[in-house]
């Protein structure tokens, strides 16, 4: 194997960049993610993963070394994208009760991220004859990624935190064969900070870096069971994902908020309740296209259940014709769940 002819120049790829409305590259190396690997595996060993398929797990390894799967890899281009915007965060009234969506998945950001990295890709690749991959939100180790190339730093809450957007970011990247001049990871971390650990309303981060995933809200939105009472109890009116750990994060108070773009699969803050119970799963997927929120790993089932729980939350009695319907479902989860909310309505 011999590296393609280094016709351009690490300049030259982050102004492109930049002129795509791409908000920062950084540059890593293709080498293995050991310690991560290794970060990993501990955590697994203690137990603190969910009992459901992430999709890079089928391949761990090639997850955190990505010559596994690409063996000519030299150089990774790490993106990021900012996604804190200036519009309202609940489209509820005061006739039409709403779950609220995390804010990272009102739109597909990832999806309007990845078709701007195929651009850049294009743009290294006619001056350079090099091959490429471009991710986001992809089969690879975008968090190690982000930190070694000085993206960001790990918050507490395990999430990375970017010096100028905080941790509202999504990110991306470009695996390719020809060798770029990396940059260095940033030196910070989030000092005696602890805010995020004292907000999670599950006491899901059991101490820093550490998130103890069978009682992280944002993990639990996509696992299809009952919810142990005390966290059904903190759940809140959240339909999709939580945000609590970002919420209160210093480091995003001096984030400046943007209008939005224009990225695909827009769902928005929140969506009705009442009209999430009473749709099919194929109408859910038809409605909400080119989101994460109807993405083929989504369990249409575990939003459902999410939907029971709001409703318990939100408390106004006027549901409980919605919540008998569905504790009277041969879906069990279905019916212990709108019990629970009837009770949670009718106890107060």
């Amino acid at each position: 194997y011999q590296t393609p002819f280094f016709v351009i120049k690490v300049k030259d790829i982050k102004n492109f960049a930049k002129e795509l409305g791409i908000d920062q590259i950084q540059i890593t190396t293709a080498e293995p993610f050991n310690e991560a690997l290794a970060f990993y595996k501990d955590q697994k060993a203690k137990g603190l993963f969910i009992d459901r398929k992430h999709r890079h797990l089928k391949n761990i390894e090639s997850f955190y070394d990505l010559q596994t799967g690409f063996p000519d890899a030299r150089s990774v281009i790490a993106a990021c994208q900012c996604y804190l915007t200036d519009e309202k965060t609940d489209l509820s009234d005061k006739d039409d009760a709403h779950g609220l969506i995390a804010r990272y998945t009102w739109r597909n950001h990832y999806l309007g991220l990845k078709v701007k990295l195929k651009k850049l890709g294009e743009f290294i690749a006619q001056r350079t004859k090099a091959t490429f991959r471009a991710y986001s939100n992809g089969p690879v180790a975008e968090k190690p990624i982000a930190v070694r190339s000085g993206i960001g730093y790990y918050g507490k809450h395990s999430i990375v935190i970017n010096k100028n957007f905080g941790s509202w970011i999504i990110l991306g990247e470009i695996i390719t064969d020809i060798e770029l001049e990396p940059d260095d990871p940033l030196n910070i971390d989030c000092g005696e900070c602890r805010e995020c650990i004292d907000a999670c309303p599950t006491r899901a981060i059991i101490k820093p870096y550490f998130i103890d995933r069978r009682r992280c809200i944002q993990e639990l939105t996509n696992w299809p069971g009952v919810l142990p009472d005390d966290i059904a109890r903190v759940w809140g009116k959240r339909l999709y994902g939580c945000t609590v750990c970002q919420d209160v994060c210093p480091a995003n108070n001096r984030v400046v908020v943007q209008s939005p773009r224009n990225d695909p699969g827009y769902v928005g803050p929140s969506i009705s309740l009442v009209t999430i119970l009473g749709m099919s799963e194929q109408e859910y997927r038809k409605k909400y296209p080119n989101n994460q929120i109807t993405a083929r790993w989504i369990n249409f089932n575990a939003i459902k259940r999410n939907a029971l729980v709001c409703l318990g939350n939100i408390g106004d009695k006027k549901y409980l014709p919605v919540l008998e319907r569905f504790k009277r479902s041969d879906n069990a989860m279905y019916a212990s769940t709108a019990r629970w909310a009837i009770k949670r309505i009718v106890d107060g």
